[in-house]
């Protein structure tokens, strides 16, 4: 770096000094003031885990202009509770006039390889469909999706009820509870965000209001001020709704008496909560709870007329899947307890068509994983074509699931058992580090 791409186009790492041309660069091309705002807090210098050179830009030199930029914001993931280095390529945006150029391409082997220089064993990113296919990954976990419950058919309180929770906003000593109460209920999914300290301060009050990343808390009470959980959400109405991102209870405090009066509140709060800017559908008809597939809230919802939002997808990219699932080996050998495959004995080699994998099982640990040259392509205990397994790995879907998605996809005796054992399903939605 810098890279001469040709046509007088120069691909570089920005620098301090490109903060204010990439926010309005950003801003500009996405017309969204909020992305700008992000990209400021990002190359900062005050952002937890990125600078202004992780940020790639391609510039034009004969008018000393950026053209095309994305980023990479590192952050800590865990599996089962094996943490592990993740890498988010994000931001990523080109000039009308200047793509299909392979600006794009240029910049994402310029963020794997700074990704992989920080030991990061995952990517992932959020984007339009099909798009990042292309450089080499696969949506292969469920992002956002939960249930939505109209204004009108909120549940009804029952008399004196009204009185007996609340909400209120977040105060500085609350913001310990917070983090305890995320921190416990993230062994709920296999797939987890970490946050430092640094971090987490920096969520509670580094970020400007107009941040798109930026979050806000509410803390659910009873009337006597004793602290029961905690609602995140996003500060403004987009798409007629009000988006509750996180909710939270402390053990012992279950959902069914709480969450007519939590959405009451909410309720209550989005009457006063602005429209996201120069978004359409502002009129607050929803409330939607981005929860994922499951949680506890849900239960307490079902004798209500709710619509189900399914999830989109998070492109996963692993890099290398031996060295990953080496990883978080003592979490797969966890994940055979209590079910059928405990104490599993035997080989299971998996069919990638191009490449393959195998494991060696002695009395339900793993002995050894290791790369696989299938000799055929109907070698092996079962048969995944182009990226599908991630989708396995990653919770996104069962392995009939993927048979009956793809046919090329297929397995034989115990196989599929054994790998719905070892890769159990992910129905959250991880709370990316931004």
């Amino acid at each position: 770096m810098p890279i001469d791409l040709g046509d007088n186009l120069i691909l570089r790492f920005a620098c301090p000094g490109d903060v204010g041309a990439l926010a309005e660069f950003n801003a500009r091309i996405f017309e969204d003031e909020k992305i700008g705002i992000l990209v400021r807090g990002l190359m900062s210098g005050h952002h937890p885990t990125v600078k202004a050179s992780d940020f790639t830009l391609v510039e034009d030199t004969r008018t000393n202009k950026i053209v095309s930029s994305m980023c990479l914001i590192s952050q800590m993931w865990a599996y089962h509770g094996i943490s592990f280095k993740f890498g988010r390529p994000e931001v990523v945006v080109t000039e009308p006039e200047y793509r299909r150029r392979g600006l794009v391409r240029k910049q994402v082997e310029v963020i794997h390889a700074l990704s992989a220089a920080k030991g990061e064993l995952m990517q992932g990113i959020t984007g339009i469909p099909w798009y990042y296919r292309q450089f080499g990954y696969e949506m292969a976990m469920d992002g956002a999706g939960g249930r939505g419950i109209a204004g009108v058919h909120l549940p009804k309180l029952k008399d004196g009820d009204s009185e007996k929770y609340r909400l209120r906003p977040v105060v500085d000593d609350d913001h310990a509870f917070i983090r305890e109460l995320y921190d416990l209920a993230n062994p709920r999914q296999p797939f987890a965000a970490l946050r430092s300290e640094t971090e987490w301060n920096y969520e509670f009050s580094g970020r400007l209001e107009e941040d798109f990343a930026c979050r806000k808390w509410l803390i659910i009470e009873t009337a006597a001020c004793e602290r029961l959980g905690y609602v995140q959400y996003y500060p403004w109405i987009e798409d007629n709704a009000l988006y509750i991102i996180q909710m939270e209870l402390k053990p012992g405090v279950g959902y069914l008496n709480l969450m007519p009066n939590v959405l009451h509140g909410l309720w209550k709060l989005a009457q006063i909560v602005p429209a996201y800017a120069n978004h359409k559908n502002q009129e607050l008809k929803t409330i939607r709870l981005e929860f994922g597939r499951t949680h506890p809230a849900y239960h307490a919802l079902l004798g209500n007329k709710i619509h189900v939002d399914e999830p989109y997808g998070l492109y996963i990219r692993i890099p290398n899947l031996v060295a990953f699932l080496r990883h978080i080996q003592s979490a797969l050998e966890k994940n055979l307890v209590g079910t059928v495959a405990e104490g599993y004995n035997g080989e299971l080699k998996l069919n990638f068509y191009r490449s393959g994998l195998q494991l060696k099982f002695n009395g339900g640990k793993i002995r050894d994983i290791s790369n696989w040259s299938p000799d055929s392509v109907e070698d092996g205990d079962a048969r995944f074509p182009d990226l599908t397994f991630w989708q396995l790995l990653c919770g996104r879907c069962r392995f009939n699931e993927l048979k009956t998605n793809f046919v090329d996809c297929d397995g034989r005796g115990e196989a599929g058992v054994l790998l719905d054992c070892l890769f159990p399903p992910f129905t959250g939605n991880v709370w990316c580090l931004s």
